[in-house]
Protein backbone atom coordinates (compact mmCIF):
# COMPACT_ATOMS: atom_id res chain seq x y z
CA UNK A 1 0.00 0.00 0.00
CA UNK A 2 1.41 3.63 -1.08
CA UNK A 3 1.52 6.48 1.03
CA UNK A 4 -1.57 8.05 -0.53
CA UNK A 5 -3.11 4.84 -0.57
CA UNK A 6 -2.57 4.81 3.17
CA UNK A 7 -3.63 8.51 3.80
CA UNK A 8 -7.26 8.06 2.30
CA UNK A 9 -7.44 5.02 4.06
CA UNK A 10 -6.78 7.10 7.50
CA UNK A 11 -8.68 9.82 6.77
CA UNK A 12 -11.70 7.96 5.95
CA UNK A 13 -11.12 5.48 9.72
CA UNK A 14 -11.14 8.53 11.60
CA UNK A 15 -14.37 10.53 9.37
CA UNK A 16 -16.05 7.01 10.03
CA UNK A 17 -15.11 7.05 14.09
CA UNK A 18 -16.76 10.53 14.45
CA UNK A 19 -19.74 9.64 12.66
CA UNK A 20 -20.27 6.90 14.89
CA UNK A 21 -19.87 8.97 18.27
CA UNK A 22 -22.01 10.72 16.47
CA UNK A 23 -24.61 8.18 16.49
CA UNK A 24 -24.03 6.81 19.53
CA UNK A 25 -24.23 9.85 21.16
CA UNK A 26 -27.42 10.14 19.87
CA UNK A 27 -28.65 6.76 20.87
CA UNK A 28 -27.57 6.97 24.05
CA UNK A 29 -29.25 10.36 24.08
CA UNK A 30 -32.92 9.06 22.88
CA UNK A 31 -32.50 6.40 25.49
CA UNK A 32 -31.93 8.63 28.22
CA UNK A 33 -35.08 10.71 27.24
CA UNK A 34 -37.28 7.50 26.70
CA UNK A 35 -36.07 6.16 30.25
CA UNK A 36 -37.09 9.25 32.30
CA UNK A 37 -40.42 9.45 30.18
CA UNK A 38 -41.29 5.91 31.03
CA UNK A 39 -40.19 6.70 35.01
CA UNK A 40 -42.66 9.89 34.78
CA UNK A 41 -45.29 8.09 33.14
CA UNK A 42 -45.16 5.15 36.01
CA UNK A 43 -44.83 8.27 38.86
CA UNK A 44 -48.03 9.45 36.86
CA UNK A 45 -49.80 6.13 37.01
CA UNK A 46 -48.85 5.49 40.75
CA UNK A 47 -50.07 9.23 42.09
CA UNK A 48 -53.30 9.00 39.98
CA UNK A 49 -54.15 5.68 41.78
CA UNK A 50 -54.05 3.87 38.75
CA UNK A 51 -52.21 1.76 40.15
CA UNK A 52 -54.32 -0.37 42.88
CA UNK A 53 -52.55 -3.71 43.65
CA UNK A 54 -51.89 -5.08 47.02
CA UNK A 55 -47.84 -6.20 46.02
CA UNK A 56 -44.98 -4.73 44.16
CA UNK A 57 -45.55 -8.14 41.78
CA UNK A 58 -49.29 -6.97 40.74
CA UNK A 59 -48.23 -3.05 40.89
CA UNK A 60 -45.29 -4.27 38.53
CA UNK A 61 -47.53 -6.12 35.87
CA UNK A 62 -49.96 -2.97 36.48
CA UNK A 63 -47.63 -0.31 35.61
CA UNK A 64 -46.64 -3.24 32.52
CA UNK A 65 -50.22 -3.14 31.62
CA UNK A 66 -50.63 0.13 31.61
CA UNK A 67 -47.59 1.79 30.23
CA UNK A 68 -46.79 -1.15 27.88
CA UNK A 69 -45.58 1.34 24.88
CA UNK A 70 -43.35 3.31 26.80
CA UNK A 71 -41.56 -0.04 27.73
CA UNK A 72 -41.53 -0.61 24.16
CA UNK A 73 -40.48 2.05 23.02
CA UNK A 74 -37.66 2.26 25.58
CA UNK A 75 -36.49 -1.09 24.54
CA UNK A 76 -36.26 0.19 21.06
CA UNK A 77 -33.84 2.86 21.88
CA UNK A 78 -32.10 0.50 24.52
CA UNK A 79 -31.65 -1.98 20.84
CA UNK A 80 -30.69 1.14 18.94
CA UNK A 81 -28.22 2.27 21.48
CA UNK A 82 -26.56 -1.13 21.45
CA UNK A 83 -26.17 -1.03 17.67
CA UNK A 84 -25.00 2.38 18.11
CA UNK A 85 -22.38 0.97 20.28
CA UNK A 86 -21.44 -1.74 18.18
CA UNK A 87 -20.84 0.24 14.99
CA UNK A 88 -18.24 2.78 17.16
CA UNK A 89 -17.04 -0.55 17.74
CA UNK A 90 -15.71 -1.44 15.19
CA UNK A 91 -15.35 1.99 13.47
CA UNK A 92 -12.41 2.16 16.50
CA UNK A 93 -11.22 -1.39 15.27
CA UNK A 94 -10.72 -0.13 12.11
CA UNK A 95 -9.09 3.19 13.32
CA UNK A 96 -6.38 0.57 15.21
CA UNK A 97 -5.62 -0.76 11.95
CA UNK A 98 -4.98 1.91 10.45
CA UNK A 99 -2.66 2.86 12.92
CA UNK A 100 -0.68 -0.01 13.26
CA UNK A 101 -0.45 0.29 9.18
CA UNK A 102 1.30 3.82 9.41
CA UNK A 103 3.47 2.58 12.43
CA UNK A 104 4.33 -0.66 9.88
CA UNK A 105 5.23 1.79 7.10
CA UNK A 106 6.95 4.17 8.91
CA UNK A 107 9.57 1.35 9.34
CA UNK A 108 10.18 0.85 5.57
Amino acid sequence: MDKNELEVKAVKAFENLQAARERLFQAAEKAIYTAMKLEDEKSSLLSSGKIDGKNEEIRKAQIRELAGSAFDELAIMQNNERAARYQFDKASAEVDAVKTLLRIAELQ
